[in-house]
């Protein structure tokens, strides 16, 4: 575990993506590495059933990215796929 300090004019985002394939992470990780811009991100998926965990991560976030094929119910989010204008949620990370 380790905690950011973090000061001015320095701001950390933090980003919860639901849904993601093992591709799609591997992809974030990927354009994070690149970006030269420091994120928090939090990943969902539906099966691990942590309700109490994606309440408190929702209410935390700045931006939460949810799969077009996701059953997990969230209010305000962003949709990607092939469907949405972010394909993956690698292409939020530009």
């Amino acid at each position: 575990m380790h905690s950011n300090f973090i000061t001015p004019p320095d701001l950390v985002e933090s980003i919860l993506i639901i849904d993601a394939t093992e591709e799609e992470i591997q992809a974030c990780a990927e354009r994070c590495k690149i970006i030269g811009k420091p994120f928090n991100v939090y990943f969902y998926n539906y099966t691990m059933k942590e309700y109490n965990w994606l309440s408190t991560v929702i209410n935390k976030v700045d931006t939460i990215l949810v799969s077009e094929t996701s059953d997990v119910p969230v209010i305000s989010s962003t949709k990607y796929g092939p469907g949405s204008e972010l394909k993956s949620p690698a292409d939020y990370f530009k």
